[in-house]
């Protein structure tokens, strides 16, 4: 199975460095630009299925893509929800490293023991995401399959096919409305593409630009 991982392009609350989690804020101007040339570079991808967050900033990406591949079916799985950031939702990046300083730095240097206050634990975000991809390998074994999630649901795809420590997932960057690619075999997953953004040219986003997720 080819799985082609995209992150939704930039949303309103990317724009202002706003924390979303689970709450649902739509793509911005630039996002809505980000998705049509993502969707541009994918437009003759062989694709079989593409799955996407319900989240609109996710789903929006998804339709926008899917507009090239009319005959494809869209399916939204919560599965791929963003972890819910508890608390820290709805708050601006310096309000979140103002009020919660200490639990914003184990975040950073240690998600698996990370809890955000009353949010979601690492353990359950890894745990659908894994199934997600164990559920694909099933239905879609020998097929190109698009998903269309977020920042931490990717980081936990890619480091699993690297076999990384899960601890080390906040030393990857994804950039909104980018390609990253894991092929799956009968061996080792090979990671085929991280974060690529040569599609979005001058609307690509560096790490600098976006201070919350």
């Amino acid at each position: 199975m080819r799985m082609i991982i995209v992150r939704h392009g930039e949303s309103e609350w990317n724009r202002i460095h706003r924390y979303q989690g689970q709450l649902d804020p739509s793509l911005s101007e630039l996002g809505l630009r980000q998705a049509a040339a993502l969707a541009e570079r994918l437009k003759d991808e062989p694709i079989s299925v593409i799955y996407t967050s319900p989240l609109q900033r996710a789903a929006r990406t998804a339709e926008i893509i899917a507009g090239f591949h009319p005959n494809i079916e869209l399916r939204r799985d919560s599965a791929l929800l963003e972890i819910h950031h508890g608390d820290w939702q709805g708050k601006y990046s310096h309000e979140v490293e103002t009020e919660y300083a200490e639990g914003l730095h184990e975040w950073r240097k240690h998600p698996t023991r990370s809890q955000m206050p009353n949010g979601e634990s690492f353990s359950n975000v890894l745990k659908r995401t894994l199934e997600f991809k164990e559920r694909l390998l099933v239905e879609h074994a020998d097929q190109t399959v698009v998903v269309s999630t977020h920042d931490v649901l990717i980081k936990i795809l890619l480091a699993d096919a690297l076999g990384m420590d899960m601890d080390r997932i906040n030393r990857i960057w994804v950039s909104n409305a980018s390609i990253s690619e894991i092929q799956y075999g009968d061996g080792l997953p090979f990671l085929a593409n991280l974060s690529e953004v040569s599609h979005l040219g001058r609307l690509a986003l560096g790490h600098e630009s976006q201070k919350a997720i």
